[in-house]
Formats: structure tokens, C-alpha cells, sequence
């Protein structure tokens, strides 16, 4: 879990406007919990006509007692894209603002797979089986790439989508 100020500072000193921002993406993890002090963060919602994609940006609720969920890369992989990871964003703003942010993920080795029930012949699998710090590493790695997160042309999380090939049990060994 972290705290932040969106000015880039330690959210010691929140008199200062926040004059930078947070471009678009979705977070590698299951879900995100995130309390905000002011307006700021946007999220792009599903879209409401049932399609695969996602709507336009909202600006997210700011309330004194509550948290936002921000759905994470992996449980849409793990609803076998039934439940689509949460674009969202953070605008500078001209006003100080502050964040508490709470990450919520798997241990580097569980093995994340679409469940069963989200499997069928009507929803066949999307989605390859993947470890956590595998994911995480590609996702950063195609960050430092240039590549990031969010598609805005697809309008789909990428890196959620990702494909990471056949199940490791079915890989041949390395120099086959």
C-alpha cells in the first residue's frame, strides 16, 4: 500500500497544486482500493452496450468514509474477461491533492488461469495461464519499452490481454 500527493511529493506539504498527472492504464493486479482527497482520478467504465470495450472517462467519486475498486489485470484474467480490468487515469490538476492506495495482487508464483466457471463452449478460453511475477515483469518491461498498459485504439486493457503462450506443462523444453 502506498500514500501519495499527485505533485510528485511525499503528501507531506498538500498546499502545492498538483501540476503532473498519471496517463492511462490498468493496474497488473487483482484490484486496487484507492481513497483520494479531491478530484482527480478517471476511470473509464464498461461499456454499457454490452460490447467487449469500455465507455467514456468519468471523474471517480471523492467521499470522506469510502474507497474506490479499481479492477486489476489479473481479475479479468482470472473471469476470463468477464469482469474487464478498470482504465483509469490522473489529471493534473490546479488543486492540491492527495491519494491512499492499497494494491492487492498474488504471491509471484501462484499460477493465474481463467476458472472453470467462467469457462464454456458459449465462453471458450481468452486467456493464457500466467505467473504473477511473470505478468508483473512483462508489464514492466513493456512499460520501460514504450508499450504501455492501456490501448486506446482497441480501447482494452494490453496488458491484462496479454498472451503469454501455452501452459508451461505444455511448453517443449528449452532448445527444442
Amino acid at each position: 500500500s502506498s500514500s501519495s500527493s499527485s505533485d510528485g511529493s511525499d503528501g507531506e506539504e498538500d498546499e502545492e497544486p498538483a501540476r503532473t498527472g498519471i496517463g492511462a492504464h490498468t493496474d497488473f493486479e487483482c484490484f486496487t482500493l484507492m481513497h483520494q482527497s479531491a478530484t482527480g482520478l478517471q476511470l473509464m467504465p464498461r461499456a454499457s452496450d454490452g460490447t467487449h470495450g469500455h465507455g467514456a472517462w468519468i471523474d471517480a467519486p471523492v467521499r470522506d468514509a469510502e474507497f474506490v475498486v479499481i479492477v486489476g489485470d489479473m481479475l479479468e484474467r482470472l473471469t476470463n474477461g468477464y469482469v474487464l480490468a478498470t482504465p483509469h487515469r490522473v489529471l493534473p490538476t490546479e488543486h492540491a491533492r492527495s491519494s491512499i492506495i492499497r494494491f492487492n495482487g498474488f504471491a509471484p508464483n501462484a499460477l493465474v488461469r481463467p476458472l472453470d466457471a467462467f469457462v464454456s463452449a458459449a465462453r471458450p478460453l481468452a486467456y493464457s495461464p500466467v505467473r504473477m511475477r511473470q505478468h508483473m515483469e512483462t508489464t514492466m518491461k513493456n512499460l520501460e519499452a514504450g508499450l504501455g498498459s492501456w490501448d486506446s485504439a482497441k480501447r482494452r486493457s494490453r496488458s491484462a490481454t496479454y498472451d503469454y503462450g501455452p501452459p508451461e506443462a505444455e511448453r517443449p523444453p528449452p532448445g527444442q
